[in-house]
């Protein structure tokens, strides 16, 4: 079994890097004594230190687990005190990790359901060590910036993004050491539900009930829900590489403005950007009001008399969701009414584009909104503007669809 970071991992690991001044202070970044020191000692307070000799089995399990992930690191483990929530944690430090049990996990999983944990908390410091380390410098990076009060949404959502991924990565990690995927998530089941016997197969079709019916993608803020861990998990025993989509709906869903990632912003910004370019491939667009304009989208924005409308950009933004598609349609009405002196050319032109990329209804409600229009009024003005476009001889260099 190849077990590899998500696509996700990689890109974000890429686009911080690109930030070089940031990559290169937390790459250089190292833990101090004190901190390590206080760490150590807060563990101690808070815990029941789990040590080799009372415990040799529960060791034996974590020696199977380092083994089979390929890690040579000094493992602890603990039992957290006055817990009540089943869970478990870890913490990596250089050249050794620290895992937290809670509530009655000992009790309640059976020996290889056990196993199947300390593989997952273990895959954290795998991914953490490959590669150089870089996906760890990756997660400090984009958990500083979000954890920062002056943060931005889309770094808040790209980090949770981030963990969401990670926890899916580790429990793939389970199914490597355990080779066993019932055992992987039964051990799950237990854990979220604090029963000691659970069908897996019954909750795996539970899971399914919820995607038939609707299209669930996780809202969790650390970890997916359980059904979608679940049913991630399955997905990838039975489909590999090609249940990658599915688990992205799960985790990512549908791009919407108030869900922005940075990968998806930027995605919005580039279907912005090829608007207001066919927005102003006809040269009588080109006023200095309308360019003005365009400078405000992007400061180095250039025309490009080369772009048309194809099937690709039509079927992304057909699949855009509604709120994406109200914003396109405010940025057609803000460069249809930017030049009075255009009359209502730019907006007959505006109605074209709107029907050819499947934001008709949506721009003809933003047009009624803004221009305070009743249906008869919207009418007229699509015959006034449809008639004012007609005028305008179009040269061969300026057409918008492609051939």
């Amino acid at each position: 079994m190849n077990l590899q970071p998500f696509d996700y991992h990689t890109k974000l690991r890429g686009n911080l890097k690109g930030q070089k001044k940031t990559w290169d202070w937390f790459s250089s970044v190292k833990v101090k004594d004190e901190q390590l020191q206080e760490f150590k000692s807060n563990l101690l307070k808070n815990t029941y230190r789990l040590d080799k000799e009372s415990n040799p089995e529960l060791y034996e399990k974590v020696q199977v687990a380092k083994d089979k992930l390929g890690l040579n690191i000094d493992v602890t483990i603990y039992q957290a005190q006055n817990s009540v929530d089943n869970n478990a944690g870890i913490s990596y430090l250089p050249g050794e990790a620290h895992i937290v049990l809670s509530g009655q996990i000992m009790k309640l999983l059976t020996g290889d359901e056990l196993l199947s944990i300390l593989a997952h908390e273990l895959s954290h410091v795998r991914l953490f060590t490959i590669e150089n380390s870089e996906f760890e410098v990756a997660d400090r990076i984009i958990t500083s910036i979000a954890n920062d009060y002056r943060s931005e949404d889309v770094y808040i959502e790209t980090a949770r993004l981030f963990r969401l991924y990670m926890e899916l990565y580790c429990d793939r990690g389970s199914l490597l050491v355990t080779d066993n995927i019932d055992t992987v998530l039964s051990g799950l089941i237990k854990i979220n539900t604090g029963l000691d016997k659970v069908s897996v197969e019954s909750y795996l079709k539970q899971a399914e009930e919820i995607f038939v019916a609707e299209k669930a993608k996780s809202e969790y803020q650390t970890h997916p829900e359980n059904y979608i861990r679940v049913r991630a998990l399955k997905l990838w025993e039975t489909e590999k590489e090609n249940s990658e989509n599915k688990i992205r709906d799960m985790i990512e869903g549908d791009i919407q403005l108030n869900g922005l990632d940075l990968f998806k912003q930027n995605k919005i910004k580039d279907l912005t950007f090829s608007l207001i370019k066919l927005l102003l491939k006809p040269k009588w667009t080109r006023t200095t009001a309308v360019l003005s304009l365009a400078k405000q989208y992007k400061s180095d924005f250039k025309t490009d008399d080369t772009i048309v409308i194809n099937d690709e950009l039509v079927n992304t933004i057909s699949d855009l969701y509604k709120s994406v598609k109200e914003y396109l349609s405010y940025v057609l009405l803000d460069f249809a009414l930017v030049d009075p002196t255009l009359e209502d050319v730019p907006m007959g032109f505006a109605f074209q584009l709107a029907e050819d990329l499947t934001l008709k209804d949506f721009f003809n409600e933003v047009v009624k909104k803004e221009l305070k229009l009743g249906e008869r009024k919207l009418s007229d003005l699509h015959k006034k503007a449809a008639k004012a476009l007609s005028e305008i001889k179009e040269s061969n260099q300026e057409h918008i669809y492609e051939d």
